[in-house]
Order: structure tokens, then C-alpha cells, then sequence
């Protein structure tokens, strides 16, 4: 891999334990920036009503991503598609990888397939 620019994240020589904080945060960040899309109020209103309603803060998001992604699909139906391809598109600019449209993937099989393409988790 190649020198990465300001907001992408390299992970070369780095241990697998650090290498999941690594891609947990460029998700969180992603995250954060496909939600503004839709406006920074807009966005924390989302944060604050899937924390209420499923229990999924934003420093949980890796971990429950299944549980995010029909959160998502809950609150804004068809546009969470939308949503997710944008906050997938930002992720694989962050982690230096290059995206490929999938019609039937969601965010979590975007962010399994950038963890392989990484070596995580």
C-alpha cells in the first residue's frame, strides 16, 4: 500500500488487535459522515433514537452493525440503502481500498468485505 493521504487510515505493520480499533473507528467515522447527509441534526436525532430504542450508542456501532443496519432500514426505509452506500463508499476511501457497488449488500457485508481486504478481524 501506498503512502495514504489526511483521513485514511494505514495499517501496515500494525497487530490485528490494533488493526480492529483501527477499522472500528474508520466505521464510526464513515458512519458520521454519511449520516450528515441528511443534516447534523438529522444525524444526531438517528444517533439518539437507535441508542433509545435499540441500544446501540455510536462507539457500538462495529459491534452491533447488524443491529445498527435494521435500526437504519427502520427509521428511514428505502433511504437507509441510500444512507449505507454512502457511509460504505466513505469507509473504503478511509481504509485506502477501492469501492465496487454490490445492489444486495449492506453495510454489513461492506465493512466484512473491508475487514478481509485489511486482514481483520
Amino acid at each position: 500500500m501506498t503512502e495514504l493521504s489526511v483521513g485514511s487510515i494505514d495499517l501496515r505493520g500494525v497487530d490485528r488487535a490494533s488493526r480492529s480499533t483501527a477499522l472500528d473507528e474508520a466505521l464510526r467515522e464513515a458512519t458520521d459522515h454519511g449520516l450528515l447527509a441528511l443534516g447534523e441534526m438529522v444525524r444526531e436525532a438517528i444517533y439518539q433514537r437507535i441508542e433509545r430504542t435499540h441500544q446501540v450508542r455510536r462507539d457500538e456501532i462495529p459491534e452491533k452493525l447488524d443491529t445498527f443496519h435494521k435500526a437504519l432500514e427502520g427509521l428511514l426505509g428505502a433511504g437507509a440503502k441510500v444512507i449505507e452506500k454512502q457511509i460504505a463508499k466513505n469507509l473504503y476511501s478511509r481504509l485506502d481500498l477501492n469501492f465496487t457497488e454490490h445492489s444486495n449488500w449492506t453495510i454489513v457485508e461492506y465493512f466484512d468485505h473491508a475487514k478481509k481486504a485489511k486482514g481483520g478481524r
